[in-house]
């Protein structure tokens, strides 16, 4: 059996490094002592107050040996390896304790290799299956670059020619393209704020360093001299709004840049990432369901990105389970059956009424409404921060456009439509839309809801959950309700 990376016992030592409180204890203790003693003048200690800290010094090596020791043990003692087409996981010097995982088993494997882990020749690994606890990594190992080998060698080898084999690599322009479509400002807000977080100190120093705060305040000085009739404040959010959207657009393009993908109808590899460079091998057997997504504009411009829900694939942070980035609708079509054997389109059998438009546009009108009178009364309460209120209302009404418009949208393309063994589903969420292909067994419950004053109109919501490693939900707003149990009572009798 093999053993993990010896970086990894850098981390297994982090879970004992509550040890270090003790050093820092005693460190305050002698602290105070020789304050007591008058062995510190000023800011500078006496020599017997450093030669008293010495003498303990033992003490503190003693707990940072500890902590190193348990690091040690753990790594020492955690083994794998793969025999026979299974996966064993031996871990505990105490307790052993053995997992194992078929490789038949396995829908994902990832293999990560990190631009810090680049330099000792190390790489993360992760195994998933469909079981496990929800979202999370069922194996996950540091290995060394030279152990990836025995894990690929008890994979099925993708299989080349004309028949089988389909390669597509993607030119760096749809990368960009990609980038700038699916880039949103929340997302780099997000980025940033994980930024200062974590950075901590490092991340505010650095924005002190470079003197941003005050850079951006005599650029919006400036910006608003020369655009008459906008406040700065309103031009520093849109500078930051901006800002977010970049810091987005540069992950995004840093994270899918080099993007290649290759399926034989029995597995899918996709290769992706500028600085980390992560492989992904999927069982095409274990995708749950293909989901087709696209905001407006790429709707008008008939593109999209091709996405599979498979677990283990796409768990990481601020990762999306993208099997093809940007593609036309022919392209589409030609690439679905090769990841998902059979997949087609369907004709919506099931769609919204127009006359239920109310239903999909309610809640963007209603809140394009409440926006002025709300704004009124917020300003009379603080009349100080008029300006910042007007720039709120102003950011709060171009989302709601732009939500009223998806909508309209939305009530003429939603739909279902459940043949034999395939559903077709298409729906919107948020500001993205979404076309789901799924084989009807991996439908694991439908809901139909109607409140009360949708009996009038006759009109309910259907949702139909899915199978996946968390739960999955599609709504689709408004529906005849009379066709939608005829349709649903006819998929139950062909089950």
């Amino acid at each position: 059996m093999r053993r993990e990376h010896p970086l990894r016992i850098l981390k297994y030592s982090m879970k004992t490094i509550w040890l270090l409180i003790f050093p820092l204890i005693r460190g305050l203790w002698n602290l105070c002592k020789a304050w007591d003693q008058k062995q510190i003048q000023g800011f500078h200690l006496s020599s017997d107050a450093v030669f008293h800290w010495l003498h303990g010094v033992w003490f503190d090596l003693l707990i940072l040996v500890m902590i190193l020791g348990y690091g040690f043990l753990v790594w020492f003692f955690r083994k794998f390896t793969v025999k026979d087409g299974q996966l064993y996981v031996q871990d505990g010097f105490i307790f052993t304790r053995i997992r194992i995982m078929p490789i038949k088993n396995i829908s994902a494997l990832t293999i990560e290799h990190a631009l810090f882990l680049r330099p000792f020749h190390a790489a993360y690994l992760y195994a998933d299956t469909a079981s496990g606890l929800l979202a999370s990594t069922d194996i996950k190992l540091l290995i060394r670059k030279r152990d990836e080998s025995l894990f690929l060698s008890a994979l099925p080898k993708l299989r080349h020619g004309k028949r089988h084999h389909y390669e597509r690599k993607v030119k760096l322009w749809r990368i960009l393209v990609f980038s700038v479509i699916f880039s949103s400002s929340f997302s780099g807000a997000l980025y940033f704020a994980m930024f200062w977080f974590q950075g901590g100190r490092i991340a505010r120093d650095l924005i002190n360093e470079l003197q941003l705060t005050e850079r951006l305040n005599l650029i919006s000085e400036e910006l608003a001299e020369r655009l008459a009739g906008i406040p700065p404040m309103a031009v520093t959010v849109g500078i930051l709004i901006l800002a977010s959207w970049l810091i987005s657009m540069l992950n995004n393009l840093i994270r899918y840049g080099g993007f290649r993908m290759e399926s034989d109808k029995r597995q899918l590899f996709v290769r992706s990432g500028l600085m980390t460079t992560r492989y992904f091998y999927i069982q095409n057997h274990k995708i749950n369901f293909l989901d087709i997504r696209q905001n407006l504009l790429t709707k008008i411009f008939r593109v999209c990105s091709l996405t599979v829900n498979c677990p283990g694939y796409g768990n990481q942070r601020g990762s999306l389970p993208i099997c093809l980035p940007i593609l036309t609708q022919k392209e589409l079509i030609a690439t679905m059956p090769l990841i998902f054997p059979g997949s087609r389109f369907l004709k919506n059998q099931l769609c919204p009424p127009q006359k239920s438009w109310w239903g999909y546009i309610c809640w963007p009108v209603i809140g394009f409404a409440a926006i002025y009178p709300t704004g009124e009364f917020l300003e009379h309460l603080f009349p100080t921060f008029q300006e910042i209120i007007n720039l709120t209302q102003i950011t709060i009404v171009i989302p709601l456009v732009w939500k009223f418009i998806i909508q309209i949208v939305s009530l003429f393309t939603s739909g279902v439509s459940i043949s034999k063994n395939r559903i077709c589903l298409r729906y919107c969420k948020g500001f993205a839309f979404h076309t789901i292909i799924a084989d009807t067994d991996s439908i694991v419950k439908v809901r139909i809801h109607q409140h009360v004053w949708q009996k009038w109109s006759n009109t309910c919501h259907l949702r139909i959950y899915f199978r996946a490693e968390t739960p999955y939900q599609c709504n689709l707003y408004c529906l005849n309700a009379d066709q939608t149990r005829e349709q649903l009572s006819h998929f139950m009798t062909n089950l």
